[in-house]
C-alpha cells in the first residue's frame, strides 16, 4: 500500500482537483445519516463499492478508521469530521495505487423540504506524473460518484418504505 500525505478539512476547497456530486432524496437527515455511516452496508447502494469494514476499535467518529475496496482502489481512511446527522469526512491514509499524494472526501447533509440534500466532495492532489490526466480523472470520478450515488435513493426508498398494511396518518 502506498502511503499518503493525509488531508484536513481545508484540502477540500484547495485541492487541485474536486468532484462535487449532489442528490436530493426523500427521507431525512437522520435517515439518511444511518445508512451512510453504515459502512459494511455500502456496497448494498454505492455501485462502485465491492467491500467496506470498519477497522478501528470504535466505529464511528473522529479519528475512526476503515478500510473501502471501491472501483479498483483499496484505501484505509481515518475520519477527520462527523457531525452527527450533519456532516463527515475522511482522509485516505494509504492505498494499493500510488496515484494521488491525497485525498479527502466530506458529505454534507441539509434539510429539504421534507427530504435531504446531500453533497458529496470529492478532492484529490493527483501524483505530479498523472497531473497532465487531471482532465480524464475528472471524468472518470464523476462518472463514478453519480453513477454509485445514484443507488442510495432506491435503497433509501426500500429500507425506509412503509411497512404494508401500516396505518397511514389520516387529516383531522
Amino acid at each position: 500500500m502506498a502511503t499518503m500525505i493525509p488531508g484536513g478539512l481545508d484540502f477540500v476547497e484547495r485541492a487541485p482537483l474536486r468532484v462535487v456530486t449532489e442528490v436530493s432524496l426523500r427521507q431525512s437527515p437522520q435517515q439518511v445519516w444511518e445508512v451512510l455511516v453504515d459502512t459494511e452496508r455500502w456496497p448494498e447502494w454505492f455501485r462502485a463499492c465491492k467491500a467496506a469494514r470498519t477497522t478501528s476499535e470504535v466505529g464511528h467518529g473522529v479519528g475512526s478508521t476503515r478500510w473501502v475496496h471501491v472501483d479498483l482502489f483499496k484505501v484505509n481512511e481515518r475520519f477527520i469530521v462527523w457531525d452527527e446527522g450533519e456532516q463527515w469526512g475522511f482522509t485516505i491514509l494509504d492505498a494499493n495505487l500510488p496515484l494521488a499524494d491525497t485525498v479527502v472526501e466530506v458529505v454534507r447533509l441539509s434539510p429539504e423540504g421534507d427530504g435531504t440534500r446531500l453533497v458529496y466532495t470529492f478532492s484529490i492532489a493527483l501524483k505530479p506524473w498523472l497531473r497532465p490526466l487531471t482532465a480524464v480523472f475528472r471524468w472518470k470520478f464523476t462518472s463514478m460518484f453519480r453513477s454509485s450515488l445514484a443507488g442510495l435513493a432506491p435503497y433509501l426508498d426500500q429500507r425506509f418504505a412503509p411497512a404494508a398494511g401500516a396505518p397511514t396518518a389520516q387529516p383531522a
